[in-house]
């Protein structure tokens, strides 16, 4: 009731600069107490120790610029802008205007549309943890898979070079928004609606099994599921001894040794590994966040 009348009584830009201002700070305290202590307590200590080490600065640049995963100055140049969503009546859907080409998202996110996207750019401006590739050219000609797609907005920014893109996503509540995101470029996409595992069954794939018998040898991997990037990779070892063109992105930040895991399996299948430069902040600590991988 009181955040009914809050919205029809205060305008939106005034309350945009309320909430960027003040009432953000309050509402962080307030969901995660301990967190927001764990912030508190960084940021002083590293007003007054200088940091030793890139874990250091990354927490000492975390205290600057704020409670979130994202431990950058630079984040700054994201939250002082504002990005204005629109509903397509058409379908009702919000939707962002992103490098001129429409990205939708979930009917249920018209709230928060606008902090989903921007931590979405933020995510893959070139100096995250985060960023998948150095230039989208790296994707021109290959297959793209984009595991854990959600809104796809990698898949979007790659469109104009990529042959195609497998969309794996199991969410119903995104396939909506996929289906208007992409409708331009439907010869170019497929939607998966499975999870990407080391089993076959009703809900589940193996990328082995998906792709047994299919002409496809330019695979690039985007790979991005809440911590179950393990059990996909398991799933896909024919495909990796196999494959004479394959490259991509993991992330490794969802387990405490997924670095570990993941470089041993990369070696296993002979592919070179990288880390992407810088961390994120993620249960209670700093860690990489993405591992490249090529022949």
């Amino acid at each position: 009731m009181l955040a009914k009348l809050y919205r029809k009584i205060i305008p939106e830009k005034t309350r945009k600069v309320i909430y960027k201002v003040f009432l953000s700070n309050l509402l962080m305290l307030i969901r995660d107490f301990p967190g927001t202590m764990r912030w508190y307590r960084c940021k002083l200590y590293y007003s007054i120790v200088s940091p030793k080490n890139e874990i250091e600065q990354a927490y000492k640049a975390w205290g600057i610029a704020g409670n979130s995963p994202y431990p950058y100055l630079w984040k700054k140049e994201y939250d002082e802008q504002d990005y204005e969503v629109n509903v397509d009546h058409t379908n009702s859907l919000p939707y962002v205007v992103h490098n001129g080409k429409k990205l939708y998202f979930k009917r249920d996110m018209l709230a928060y549309a606008e902090a989903a996207y921007r931590g979405l750019l933020i995510e893959q401006d070139k100096r995250s943890a985060h960023r998948y590739v150095d230039s989208y050219e790296e994707l021109k000609g290959k297959t793209l898979l984009d595991i854990g797609a959600a809104e796809a907005i990698f898949t979007l920014d790659a469109i104009d070079y990529i042959e195609h893109a497998y969309l794996f996503e199991c969410d119903e509540s995104w396939i909506e928004a996929l289906e208007a995101t992409f409708a331009p470029y439907k010869e170019k996409i497929t939607i998966v609606r499975k999870y990407v595992s080391d089993v076959d069954d009703e809900n589940n794939i193996r990328l082995d099994t998906y792709f047994e018998g299919q002409n496809v040898n330019h695979f690039f991997l985007k790979m991005d599921i809440e911590g179950y990037e393990r059990k996909a990779l398991n799933g896909a070892m024919f495909l990796f001894d196999t494959m004479e063109d394959i490259s991509g992105s993991v992330c490794v930040y969802h387990l405490h040794d997924d670095v570990k895991v993941m470089r041993r399996y990369f070696e296993q299948v002979e592919l070179k590994t990288s880390l992407q430069p810088g961390y994120l902040y993620f249960e209670k600590e700093m860690r990489p966040a993405i591992m490249r991988f090529k022949v």
